[in-house]
């Protein structure tokens, strides 16, 4: 059967009885590993889908979706039905153990609900984080002005809330999740692949005028970072902790003050047992990216550390603060010069240099642990306040 096409998808739905309530079916843009659509349900009733309107509806082909030649895992969608079970049910107190300072959730930042699941066939349905919700990097992208400092301080917060919760969860159920549940490999492997052993051959393009100091910390960070991920079972963490996977709910009131009403988090296959401080990374190297070409929006970066500060702040090392501000150094470099920052025709190659030397200016001093020029130059000041460098 044809999963990759609305014809196609719309075919398996309606040859299912938990699912023959679905009549239409639109492909959704911004999928890159899966095949992703919105599903119409024209009658909606308490015992299907829980009298939802609409649904996603998402196939993990062998492949990617977006580049069929780049071979991917299947079972990407298990670990992304498990962890999404972890959280809700840490979250809906399922759990008779659990404790209101275990919830995952925050008053405003949720994951979808898993509504059903074909494993055989690799068809998850969830639910839907809304008709009106977008990405977080294109709702910044698309104000008209600069998020005010409440507006970027209560999304920043509000995911640094989360993601602590989450780390913390993490570490507290470790022996019961890992590795029976959420080793994910995989996972792992695909991280080191595409970033670790990535950044090094992006720096060499820009970095030949460098000093060779500079150079040589490029390839010992790259090794060292993926040793890292590798080998450090630290906590349970999302594995793609960036904007993209941040939908957000928000509506318009009056004088044009926006307000957050959701924001889902979506999109967990790479989750896994890893270092902590390699979700902060990734969400700092996005926002500091949102930031320099978008609209200014610092609070979101010093709030989101502020807040994970204040839940998992307890567990935090010099170890994490290097690890992740190499990690956001490493994703300035492998990233952000090919993910649409700015257009091919807009001096790419000067902005691409411009990124890669700024990112490898991070990994540089992170690795020599330079934590005065670090706590000068970019939001990790709040780490390095908090460990009292």
């Amino acid at each position: 059967m044809d999963f990759e096409t609305e014809a196609g998808i719309l075919q398996y739905l309606q040859s299912h009885d938990k699912t023959r309530g679905i009549v239409a079916v639109k492909k959704l843009s911004g999928g890159n590993a899966n095949y992703v659509y919105r599903g119409t349900i024209a009658e909606p009733s308490a015992d299907l889908f829980g009298g939802r309107s609409t649904v996603v509806i998402k196939h993990a082909a062998g492949h990617s979706a977006s580049q069929r030649q780049m071979a991917l895992y299947t079972d990407r969608m298990v670990f992304e039905q498990t962890v999404l079970g972890i959280v809700a049910d840490a979250s809906d107190n399922k759990n008779n153990n659990s404790k209101e300072d275990e919830h995952i959730e925050t008053a405003n930042v949720k994951v979808p609900r898993v509504l059903y699941w074909d494993h055989e066939n690799n068809v998850v349905i969830q639910e839907d984080a809304g008709m009106t919700s977008t990405h977080l990097k294109g709702f910044i992208s698309s104000l008209a002005q600069p998020p005010s400092p409440r507006l970027a301080k209560e999304i920043g917060s509000s995911l640094g809330e989360f993601i602590a919760r989450l780390h913390l969860y993490g570490f507290r159920h470790r022996s019961e999740l890992y590795p029976n549940k959420m080793a994910n490999t995989e996972a792992l492997s695909l991280s080191r692949l595409i970033l670790y052993d990535q950044f090094p051959k992006a720096a060499s393009k820009y970095m030949e005028d460098q000093p060779q100091f500079d150079r040589d910390v490029i390839d010992l960070a790259s090794k060292w970072g993926g040793d890292r991920l590798m080998s450090e079972p630290e906590t349970l963490a999302h594995g793609d902790f960036w904007p993209g996977n941040f939908l957000v709910d928000s509506a318009t009131g009056e004088g044009n003050e926006i307000t957050i009403k959701s924001i889902y988090i979506v999109d967990w296959e790479m989750s896994r047992y890893g270092p902590a401080a390699m979700d902060l990374g990734q969400f700092i190297a996005e926002a500091f990216s949102l930031n320099k070409y978008r609209h200014p929006c610092e609070e979101l970066m010093t709030s989101f550390l502020e807040a994970y500060c204040k839940i998992y702040g307890d567990r935090l090392t010099t170890t994490d603060l290097k690890t992740a501000v190499i990690h956001c150094g490493a994703h300035l470099m492998s990233w952000t010069p090919y993910t649409g920052w700015f257009k091919e025709d807009d001096d790419h190659d000067a902005k691409s240099k411009e990124i890669t030397l700024i990112g490898a200016e991070f990994v540089k001093h992170a690795w020599i642990e330079d934590w005065a020029w670090v706590r000068q130059e970019t939001a990790f000041r709040v780490m390095v306040d908090h460990l009292k460098l």
